[in-house]
């Protein structure tokens, strides 16, 4: 199908990074910050989307600022193998910070592999009250974890995950069961916990056991954000995986993972691949022009084709109910007290002039 062909509904996309892959090597001006922005809404007009919800920090808020009503942002908790970069003495009084100075809720965040002596398990001391003040405050948190599990074969690995350095099969990293066990031992304790777990929870080359999670988590949400994998696994049982998404249509819900080092027809591509999956039943392949962390497989993605009630639900009607009708009011004095805070840190500095320069111009 072409663009024009989807269907005319609201389309949020829950997952997408506003920023820099690499903090160090690329700082940040108010020129490029200006830039990014405006290839953020080039992607909204050309891949009919209403709205994104942004991982980025106060880049972000940013966003917000300039372009009110399209944004949602996610507030900074760092991954498991990042804990060093932020000391939280009270989880509660920081998340309602975050919140208070217009951020819509947290992550992306999560346990993506690092080798164990850097590792901080979700369900330990360093997260211990997070979870807490997430479920009290009903913050809606978008979280990563794991990976496919072809990352931890050396046989099975694709060549982009081993040049990245995204596989695991050394021996030093926590085993993918290891990684699922802390979240669902954050689960079994957080049952009202607003919470979407990033890439279909890489559970996408195990229905039946998908099944079993989504009825013992009835709070679990699923985003499907590609890894590609899960088009293709997906489609090798397409049928009984349709019937998944119609009996769990109220828990999935539409991503990408667009970013700002992507080129627009990279970010096109990907809300195409997703879209088609969702609703035609043709056999599709990669395009030729998506970037080059979408596998070129040799057999056929097959769309699911689901029915108009159940797209709607996955482009929109899910994410409202976590995230709210509209995204939060910023509290701007509130905001510039933070970064003042922020400025501290001197890969932020940059970024934080930046977002000081657009409020005074008046942008806001």
């Amino acid at each position: 199908m072409k663009f024009s062909q989807f269907m005319k509904l609201p389309v949020v996309d829950v997952h997408v990074h506003f920023g820099r892959p690499t903090p160090k090597k690329d700082q940040f001006t108010a020129e490029k910050l200006e830039r990014l922005g405006e290839f953020m809404i080039d992607v909204i007009k050309n891949g009919m989307l209403s709205q994104m919800n942004i991982t980025g920090g106060y880049a972000g808020l940013y966003l917000k600022i300039r372009y009110p009503g399209f944004f949602y942002a996610g507030g900074y908790v760092p991954w498991s193998g990042d804990t060093q970069l932020l000391k939280v003495d009270d989880w509660n009084k920081y998340i309602e910070s975050l919140i208070d100075t217009g951020f819509d809720g947290i992550g992306e965040m999560g346990n993506k592999p690092v080798p164990r002596n850097k590792h901080h398990p979700l369900n330990g001391k360093y997260y211990e009250g997070f979870w807490d003040a997430c479920e009290i405050l009903e913050v809606p948190v978008l979280c990563h974890v794991a990976d496919p599990e072809e990352f931890w074969d050396t046989d099975r690995a694709p060549e982009w995950a081993k040049s990245r350095g995204w596989v695991y099969y050394s021996g030093n990293y926590p085993a993918k069961e290891e990684l699922y066990a802390e979240m669902e031992s954050v689960l079994d304790t957080h049952p009202n916990l607003k919470v979407v777990l990033c890439h279909f929870y890489f559970i996408s080359a195990n229905l039946e056991r998908a099944e079993r999670f989504m009825n013992r988590y009835e709070n679990a949400n699923l985003d499907l954000t590609l890894g590609i994998e899960l088009m293709y696994n997906i489609s090798r049982r397409r049928d009984d995986w349709r019937e998944f998404f119609i009996k769990y249509q109220d828990r999935i819900i539409f991503g990408t993972d667009i970013a700002t080092w992507q080129t627009l027809q990279e970010a096109l591509d990907r809300i195409w691949l997703i879209r088609n999956f969702l609703e035609s039943d043709e056999e599709f392949f990669t395009p030729d022009t998506a970037d080059m962390l979408l596998t070129r497989y040799k057999e056929p993605f097959v769309g699911l084709k689901l029915p108009d009630g159940v797209l709607r639900k996955i482009y929109h009607d899910n994410f409202k109910r976590l995230w709210g009708e509209r995204p939060r009011d910023l509290n701007v004095d509130m905001m510039m007290k933070h970064l003042e805070r922020e400025n501290e840190r001197e890969n932020e500095r940059e970024l934080i002039a930046a977002i000081k320069k657009t409020v005074k111009s008046g942008d806001s």
